[in-house]
């Protein structure tokens, strides 16, 4: 699996539940969709799936413009997106608000590709893009300083073997110490770096410069470097 997909996973399997706004967030997402041409059909909550309903089911007939679909799905998944949003990723309550409703309209958007995968898997779908949101969120409002250099407690980090050792390490369990340690904004750093891609080439990708980036990449390194040293038996 690839390590995008796992950490999309492990996002879903950390993510607390969080209902803060919730009414206000379904009235804006519904808003949202019909303003794409989405027509409803139906009364919102006037048939409510069954629990038995899967999530590809339910996607299948939202963009037939089912409006319990929408409904079903939105009460299964965004009390724990907003959560991820909102608690593990400290976004602040309209940026939360804003990426857990594009997480829901990408959905929509690309409901024929996310349903001609095999697994279909929908939750990890909305996860990955949150992810990928709050990381352009980040990188876009981040204030780096222009040199990029490390502070003095990060100077001893060897980062080519700490490097190495990321790389012996199985996609699952690198996918965990990302997760738990660093920030979306550093966990795609670390993940391209890892997949061979240079500073220049990162930083293109997500907007930001090659000192930033050489930033990002040491202080999210240091972080699974303790993370690593708190998983070792004493």
């Amino acid at each position: 699996m690839p390590l995008a997909d796992l950490l999309a996973r492990a996002a879903m399997l950390s993510a607390p539940s969080d209902a803060t706004d919730l009414a206000r967030l379904r009235a804006l997402l519904f808003g949202r969709l019909r303003a794409t041409g989405w027509a409803p059909s139906g009364d919102l909550r006037g048939r409510p799936p069954g629990l038995v309903d899967s999530d590809e089911a339910l996607l299948a007939v939202l963009v037939r413009g089912d409006a319990a679909a929408f409904d079903a799905l939105f009460d299964r998944h965004a009390a724990r997106l907003n959560g991820y949003a909102r608690r593990r990723l400290q976004l602040q309550p309209a940026d939360a608000a804003d990426a857990v409703q594009e997480a829901f309209l990408i959905l929509f958007q690309k409901a024929e590709a996310v349903l001609a995968h095999e697994p279909v898997n929908v939750p990890g779908f909305l996860f990955g893009t949150l992810r990928n949101k709050a990381a352009h969120l980040m990188a876009a409002r981040s204030r780096e300083v222009a040199d990029g250099s490390p502070d003095d407690r990060e100077l001893a980090l060897d980062e080519g073997g700490l490097t190495a050792l990321l790389q012996r390490e199985t996609a699952e369990k690198l996918a965990s110490l990302l997760e738990r340690a660093c920030n979306p904004l550093e966990q795609e750093v670390v993940s391209m770096a890892l997949d061979d891609r240079d500073g220049p080439e990162i930083a293109l990708a997500l907007g930001i410069t090659p000192n930033h980036v050489r930033q990002l990449r040491h202080r999210a390194l240091r972080k699974l470097r303790e993370a690593l040293a708190e998983e070792e038996p004493s």
